[in-house]
């Protein structure tokens, strides 16, 4: 804990469930499931949540834009198979395709105030705030492998969650883990990463917040754009505005 608020943490991430949603019609299906905007630009990671139409939280994800066509769905690993159904239950005949590909890619997150020299120490990418800003994703070389380096952070701090395919993480754990030890990086759990994201106040599905909380009631409105087109649990939200919390 002390680490990842004073130096850097690294920790394992790779329970995370991986949702590729990809084809012509994605961004309208995402756009119609999730509350917040994500017409947005390739590389731009949103954080969002999908509604029911009670405005109960069905899901708090991340969605990273790939391509036009192309997102990536990042999910808590146990609610991978409930967030799957959610969304294939949902898709009417959109041209979407909707892929499981958890298994392909390990994530290892490094955080904290000294991340960024632990990354530029072993990668030839600029991760300086102009070139990586917050909520950025990019793909970046690290030590000999490539990778995708998601800037966003559930512990408060500054860091980056990088996705690897799961053949090169070995490597790249060792090659940060390696680096880490110049500036008195720790290797961190899951018990870390709990009691830094509830200092800081991030939510935890199943904990926080679940499908019978209301978005706007879970503080979470800010996720939520009502100038965007229409999405499940619009009403809800206008209605919770309207009546008061």
């Amino acid at each position: 804990h002390t680490a990842v608020r004073e130096a850097a943490g690294l920790f394992d991430m790779t329970s995370f469930g991986k949702i590729r949603v990809e084809g012509r019609d994605a961004l309208a299906f995402l756009q119609r499931l999730c509350a917040n905007e994500m017409n947005v630009e390739p590389g731009r990671i949103v954080y969002t949540q999908m509604l029911n139409r009670r405005g109960g939280i069905e899901s708090d994800l991340t969605v990273t834009r790939l391509s036009d066509t192309g997102f990536l769905l990042i999910v808590p690993g146990f609610t991978l198979q409930r967030d799957l159904a959610w969304l294939r239950r949902h898709l009417g005949d959109e041209f979407v395709v909707i892929t499981d590909v958890t298994a392909a890619e390990s994530v290892l997150c490094l955080m904290g105030p000294y991340a960024r020299d632990v990354m530029q120490a072993v990668s030839p990418n600029d991760f300086s705030n102009e070139a990586h800003p917050f909520g950025a994703a990019k793909e970046i070389e690290i030590g000999m492998a490539l990778a995708r380096a998601h800037r966003v952070t559930y512990v408060g701090e500054l860091g980056w969650e990088v996705y690897i395919s799961a053949d090169m993480a070995a490597h790249v754990f060792e090659v940060l883990h390696e680096a880490g030890q110049q500036i008195g990086a720790k290797l961190c759990g899951m018990h870390m990463m709990d009691t830094c994201r509830i200092e800081k106040g991030f939510r935890h599905f199943g904990h926080d917040i679940t499908a019978e909380d209301h978005v706007l009631e879970a503080g979470l409105g800010f996720a939520v754009k009502l100038d965007k087109p229409a999405f499940i649990g619009r009403d809800a939200v206008l209605r919770k505005k309207e009546t008061g919390l």
